[in-house]
């Protein structure tokens, strides 16, 4: 009786310290998570940093649990009120040299990023969508679509990875105002 009475005990209290730590911004409930202030909309992780630097990320998980996630979408804003940049990653399936033919496709609606995606730094698996009409597309698409199809070519040959986009507008409108928030003067 008493081992069960203290894990009853013990529940409680990790409940308890995660409420307390638990606060609302923006309209959020948020968490603090390896330095950032985090919310959870449906399919949707906001994420902030302390610099400034916010996004919406749409993550795949890996069941094989060799990785964090198979596939990434990433739309966030370097700092407050910056032009969107739009980052996709590929881990499982490892994508070739350049992922390349890659498109991306919201229902009917299909935009090839072949000649407008760029690696930046040394990191080999992820692009920046570029040029302003393309990102906003890809932006406009993820708020108005349930789902993005990104197809790029990995190892084995052309891949697709299938996001559903529920909660991504909200998460967009909570990194606005959690940047709005931090650059409001004091």
């Amino acid at each position: 009786m008493s081992m069960i009475r203290t894990t009853i005990l013990a529940t409680a209290l990790v409940a308890w310290a995660g409420a307390a730590s638990a606060a609302q911004q923006c309209g959020a409930t948020t968490h603090t998570v390896y330095g950032e202030t985090r919310a959870y909309f449906q399919n949707t992780l906001g994420a902030c940093r302390p610099d400034g630097y916010c996004s919406a990320v749409l993550a795949l998980p890996d069941a094989t649990g060799d990785a964090a996630f198979t596939q990434q979408l990433r739309i966030a804003r370097p700092t407050p009120g910056a032009p969107y940049d739009v980052v996709l990653t590929a881990v499982i399936p490892s994508p070739t040299d350049d992922a390349l033919p890659m498109s991306v496709a919201f229902g009917r609606h299909r935009l090839d990023l072949t000649d407008t995606v760029e690696r930046r730094g040394n990191v080999a698996n992820e692009w920046h969508v570029t040029g302003t009409d393309n990102v906003e597309s890809m932006v406009r698409g993820a708020m108005r679509a349930n789902t993005l199809r990104w197809t790029y070519q990995s190892q084995g040959g052309p891949t697709s990875a299938w996001f559903a986009l529920g909660g991504v507008t909200r998460a967009l409108a909570w990194i606005d105002c959690m940047a709005a928030t931090a650059s409001a003067p004091t």
